[in-house]
């Protein structure tokens, strides 16, 4: 069992089965969507035609979602726990998951279930069928205009940035190959806000992207950090944006290596 800050990077790698896909999903103060979301993802994985696992990734929690997360991974063996005694952000969260995976292929998505689990083989099948980078869930709320509007515009302004063309730029609803992930991450540094800029980061790399159309849901318990108009939260990450453009124009990104153009 993984606790504290415990070092993912160097566990005892017998102890841990080899998976073909890891499901990365951080955790902050989501102690009443655990049990939701990894049933959930047990009843998934009995339809995807490979070995999958769930990583659950606390947070620094101020409730008891390391508790809640401790219950299921004593009940499931698909299922692993890490904890942060501090609060690392949701990129320190998919960090740690990767180092912890030793599958080829990860998975990221949310934990408050807006991402649905049940899509996930819809992003594994355009995968298996087309062999991109990375494959981007575009997600389609059903509630909430205010937020539809920000992440059109911010969509707007990612792609008219960095003069790409997709759908919802800045979903981390995503599945690729763990060096991808490892990557894109490496330019996360010094931004609160790189959840913003994963498809951007991909394509600063010359990464093929495949899109999948998905459903988003309502948050299933909780409170988001965003406002329902998040004005701040938008003006911040318009500012990381220009910042993140001017870093990738003084300093080119190298394709990554291997990848597929096909």
């Amino acid at each position: 069992m993984q606790t504290r800050d415990s070092d993912p990077r160097a566990p005892n790698d017998g102890a841990i089965p080899q998976r073909d896909l890891t499901i990365i999903a951080p955790c902050f103060n989501e102690d009443m969507n655990v049990h939701p979301l990894v049933a959930r993802m047990l009843a998934m994985f009995e339809t995807l035609p490979i070995d999958a696992e769930l990583i659950l990734v606390d947070d620094g929690s101020r409730d008891a979602t390391w508790q809640k997360i401790q219950e299921e991974q004593a009940k499931h063996d698909r299922v692993r726990g890490f904890h942060h005694e501090k609060n690392k952000g949701i990129v320190g969260g998919w960090r740690t998951g990767l180092a912890g995976s030793r599958s080829p292929l990860v998975c990221l998505i949310d934990s408050d279930l807006q991402n649905r689990p049940e899509d996930i083989p819809r992003l594994y099948d355009a995968y298996e069928s087309e062999r991109p980078d990375l494959v981007q869930a575009v997600r389609h709320p059903k509630v909430n205009k205010n937020r539809i509007a920000f992440s059109k515009g911010l969509n707007f302004l990612l792609n008219a940035t960095f003069g790409m063309h997709l759908r919802d730029n800045k979903s981390g609803f995503i599945l690729c190959k763990r060096e991808v992930l490892d990557a894109i991450l490496a330019d996360a540094d010094g931004y609160r806000y790189f959840q913003s800029f994963i498809g951007v980061a991909a394509g600063v790399r010359q990464c093929r992207i495949v899109e999948v159309d998905t459903d988003f849901d309502a948050r299933h318990a909780g409170e988001s950090f965003l406002s329902n108009f998040p004005i701040q939260v938008s003006l911040r990450i318009c500012k990381e944006l220009l910042q993140y453009r001017v870093d990738t124009l003084r300093n080119r990104r190298e394709p990554r290596p291997g990848a597929d153009r096909g």
